[in-house]
């Protein structure tokens, strides 16, 4: 039986952010990935809740934040790239009205899913709700915060994807799933960090699995999820030692068809290497994918 080849996607951030540069706007961006040999892109809307001249996306600002959108659709479409999926704000307590970042961040959150309508996507990925040392995921509280977001987000035709984070076991984030009738983004670094087998977690959270975020670090070697989260490098494939073989094995278990889609980090390089970094994560994209048959 033919199956679908999977279509190499980039998270957005991979060029929008500069470390103490202006960020690229998001139109450009999609004229970076097209050139790159990206075939997707995954909009990331988690800095337009971060404060500072160099650190705050924009493209939800203002009055006419929908055009901005929509002009990014566009240009996506112009340049031949698929957007199947978003990322949401998520440097906030979801639960902590008292919080003076509150306010922005509940709207930018409720932009976002509405923008990733706009954009034609199908699925937003959220974060579970963590403890502040990121050394567990908090199911209760992530339920009781993800459920309205859930319930808004359908009514746009948009579905979640929560994400799995350093912390978090397949059954936890599975469970979350399930109770706000949302489906799951498999960060494959995360799972990494805490030692999880990428095939066997695959096998057991199945179909449920429409988002990928794939990047390498060297896991937690030792140490506790807590040290070893501030280790969640986020970079290219190769430049560590997760198990691509044992992904690539369950995503062809569970029959998966959305976006091979990287969130590498890239923030510090100069612009005279951007784009080698760019196309040397689609050889290797491209390489992993013809050797599994996806």
């Amino acid at each position: 039986m033919e199956t679908t080849r999977l279509l190499i996607s980039s998270n957005s951030g991979l060029h929008s952010a500069r470390a103490g540069r202006p960020r690229y706007p998001m139109t450009e961006a999609m004229d970076f990935f097209a050139d790159a040999g990206f075939e997707a892109v995954d909009v990331n809307f988690a800095a337009t809740v971060k404060q500072g001249e160099f650190l705050h996306e924009p493209v939800l600002d203002g009055e006419n934040w929908r055009e901005n959108v929509r002009a990014v659709r566009a240009r996506a479409e112009e340049r031949g790239l698929a957007i199947f999926h978003t990322h949401a704000p998520f440097k906030y307590r979801y639960l902590d009205r008292e919080a003076p970042e509150f306010p922005l961040c509940d709207e930018m959150m409720h932009r976002s899913l509405e923008a990733t309508a706009l954009l034609g996507a199908k699925h937003a990925v959220v974060h579970p709700v963590v403890r502040p040392d990121r050394s567990a995921t908090e199911v209760s509280e992530s339920i009781q915060a993800l459920g309205p977001l859930a319930d808004y987000a359908r009514g746009f035709g948009v579905r979640l994807a929560v994400e799995n984070m350093s912390s978090s076991e397949p059954e936890e984030i599975r469970t979350i799933a399930d109770a706000v009738d949302a489906d799951i983004c498999w960060d494959a670094g995360h799972a990494h960090i805490h030692g999880l087998d990428q095939e066997e977690s695959l096998k057991l959270l199945g179909q449920r699995v429409k988002v990928l975020h794939l990047h390498d670090n060297y896991g937690s070697r030792g140490r506790s999820i807590r040290e070893a989260s501030k280790s969640d490098l986020h970079q290219p494939p190769y430049y560590g030692d997760l198990d691509w073989q044992s992904l690539l094995r369950g995503l062809k278990a569970i029959g998966f068809t959305g976006g091979f889609n990287f969130e590498v980090a890239s923030a510090r390089l100069p612009d005279s290497l951007r784009m080698d970094n760019a196309r040397y994560i689609v050889k290797a994209a491209r390489g992993l994918l013809d050797g599994a048959g996806l």
